[in-house]
């Protein structure tokens, strides 16, 4: 299967196609099994992950840290904490994928498990006038779902 053909059968829109491809830019053969497409995204989704969670700890820790309000100070804290969460989530993915143990348990809930907790913290920052994390937790949540998406092209994967 191509990359385009995984893209097509997991994303319902434009958007989510082109955030597939773009994901899976750097897949240069056809793979035999969606497997690889499925890793790769939960792999990029911990790279989004790790790269807004080293932002928010430069908000709270100086970088901006000392002009932030209490609300700020609050929501941004518990971003800190979603995000940990999620990232331990979609390791748990990255480990099955990588152990093919997708058909063990419920795959498909621990991937909302991870989408909820990124949405934790939008729900924390979307209030917040002028969030600068508001759209990077956006693109975040936006590639925790493709990634689940592409997951659920594997089999036993709901």
């Amino acid at each position: 299967m191509t990359v385009e053909d995984a893209c097509r059968k997991a994303a319902g829109t434009l958007l989510m196609y082109e955030l597939c491809t773009d994901a899976m830019r750097d897949v240069s053969y056809p793979s035999n099994g969606v497997d690889l497409y499925a890793l790769v995204a939960a792999k990029r989704v911990l790279a989004s992950f790790d790269d807004t969670a080293r932002a928010v700890g430069a908000l709270l820790g100086g970088g901006g840290g000392g002009s932030l309000t209490g609300a700020e100070r609050d929501a941004y804290a518990r971003c800190e904490e979603s995000y940990a969460q999620a990232t331990g989530t979609m390791d748990a993915v990255v480990a099955a994928l990588v152990g093919c143990r997708f058909a063990e348990g419920d795959l498909g809930q621990v991937y909302r498990d991870g989408i909820a907790q990124v949405e934790s913290c939008r729900d924390r920052v979307r209030d917040l006038p002028a969030s600068p994390l508001y759209a990077r937790n956006l693109v975040d949540r936006n590639m925790a779902v493709l990634a689940y998406f592409v997951g659920r092209l594997l089999v036993g994967v709901q």
